[in-house]
């Protein structure tokens, strides 16, 4: 009689783990798929965030004066995605650079932000400091020297 109830037990577990199994499989699946698409769009937003600067950085070095309303326009819309898709790390440092943009810690700040998305991008363990990403972009080190002697903090 245990025999029997046993052996017709046996299938049923079979099939019970079977679907819990298929079950985690799926969710599994699903999630690998949220997040790809999450990465995704940080990436795209990064890139975008990342274009903005290196435009105004060009304008900048060839002489051209900048469009302030269209700018703003584009900075609210990486704003609105940076917090939908950013991690903790870059928002702040994206916050920080926001009230350091009028200020003597811009470049710092900037600096810093393009450092905690190299980071969240793949890099954690960046060794890529602030004045090597300043020093990136200036001529010589003299430029940079002549940036920290007129008050910008640089590190």
């Amino acid at each position: 009689m245990n025999n029997v109830i046993i052996q017709s037990l046996i299938p049923i577990l079979v099939v019970i783990l079977a679907g819990i199994g298929w079950l985690y499989r799926h969710e599994k699946e699903k999630r690998l798929q949220i997040e790809k698409q999450l990465s995704e769009s940080k990436y795209k937003v990064y890139i975008q965030l990342l274009t903005v600067f290196f435009h105004i950085f060009k304008q900048v070095k060839k002489g051209q004066k900048t469009n302030a309303d269209k700018l703003i326009g584009t900075m609210v819309d990486i704003k609105k995605e940076l917090i939908i898709y950013g991690n903790d790390d870059v928002l702040k440092s994206f916050f920080n650079w926001e009230k350091a943009s009028q200020s003597n810690e811009n470049l710092y700040a900037l600096a810093h932000l393009v450092i905690e998305v190299r980071k969240d991008m793949g890099n954690p363990k960046t060794k890529i400091t602030t004045l090597d990403f300043l020093n990136s972009l200036v001529a010589t080190k003299e430029d940079l020297q002549s940036l920290k002697k007129n008050g910008y903090k640089l590190e």
